[in-house]
């Protein structure tokens, strides 16, 4: 664990700066968590788990280890990937799970000048830390899935990218107060009930310097896309880890009364993940889908309106 790193992490009980003893990190408070394999696990025990895989990760901080971590050789795509990637990337990916020929690494949507500290929240396998850090900034990916994060620092040592990642909360960030210029995360949050989100966004507001940035993707309500499954599940309450589509007046107004001025701009039309960057990947219909998208996204930043009909937006938040 690279210095800046451990200098970064913070107690997510009380915020309290971590020292490193062994294979634990200790918080003056008397909080204590596991280091397995060289991941710290910075999850709260006793708070209710927005999903299994957090569960189980707390699982392996008990145990003190693991399962040995897979081999993946030069040129192979790691098999954490290849299983995950419908999952992470979208069912316009469903038809490469298990025979995806590269990584899909998106192209990052902001720059850095001076190795900013960006955090990655729901990282999963890294696709966007890793995107981060080849647009330099200093990137700590953030998940709660033990498995994904271990994929995640695998697939960076394989392409070569610096990013450090880490097993957490987004609810209860283990992140020093004001040390970070950026926290983003792309369609992870959608997935957590509402009062989860916003506790979310008052940990962002909490881990953000002043004048950082928040920039946020999330599931819009009136989209298309959104409507036909809203309709498909007959428009009932969402359950577990089900996507919740959000009003923008409703999602706007979370982020900005928790971190500070807000914006939303539009990110896609009939699809909540798929990048222009991976039409190799997809079938006729999905680069279909991918082209009339980023048409209607060029017009919607024009046309501010047609943002609202989105399927997916950008919250972009900036910390007062």
């Amino acid at each position: 664990m690279e210095r800046w790193v451990l200098d970064l992490l913070a107690c997510p009980r009380d915020a309290a700066p971590l020292t490193r003893e062994g294979d634990r990190l200790l918080c003056p408070h008397g909080h204590h968590y596991a280091i397995v394999d060289e991941v710290p696990i910075l999850l709260v025990s006793d708070a209710v788990q927005t999903h299994w895989v957090a569960t189980d990760a707390l699982g392996v901080a008990a145990r003190g280890h693991a399962d040995p971590s897979v081999a993946v050789g030069e040129g192979e795509i790691d098999p954490w990937v290849q299983a995950a990637i419908g999952a992470t990337n979208g069912n316009l990916y469903r038809g490469v799970i298990g025979r995806l020929p590269r990584y899909p690494i998106p192209r990052f949507p902001l720059r850095t000048a001076d190795s900013d500290v960006l955090i990655d929240i729901g990282c999963n396998w890294g696709r966007w830390s890793l995107a981060a850090s080849r647009a330099g900034f200093r990137v700590i990916g953030i998940d709660p899935a033990f498995d994904a994060v271990r994929a995640a620092r695998r697939v960076a040592t394989q392409l070569d990218v610096e990013a450090a990642f880490i097993v957490g909360d987004a609810r209860f960030l283990p992140i020093a107060s004001a040390s970070v210029d950026v926290a983003f995360s792309f369609s992870v949050l959608q997935h957590l009930a509402e009062s989860d989100v916003a506790q979310t966004a008052s940990s962002i507001g909490r881990v953000l310097k002043p004048g950082g940035l928040c920039l946020v993707q999330m599931a819009a309500r009136y989209g298309p896309r959104s409507i036909v499954q809203q309709a498909r599940r007959g428009f009932r309450a969402p359950k577990a880890f089900e996507v919740r589509y959000w009003a923008p007046s409703v999602l706007l107004g979370c982020f900005a009364s928790r971190i500070g001025p807000a914006r939303l701009e539009p990110d896609a039309f009939f699809s909540l993940n798929a990048r222009p960057e991976d039409l190799d990947l997809l079938t006729r219909g999905g680069r279909g889908v991918v082209r009339v998208s980023k048409v209607l996204t060029a017009v919607a930043r024009r046309v501010p309106l047609l943002t609202s009909v989105a399927d997916s937006v950008w919250v972009r938040a900036r910390r007062i």
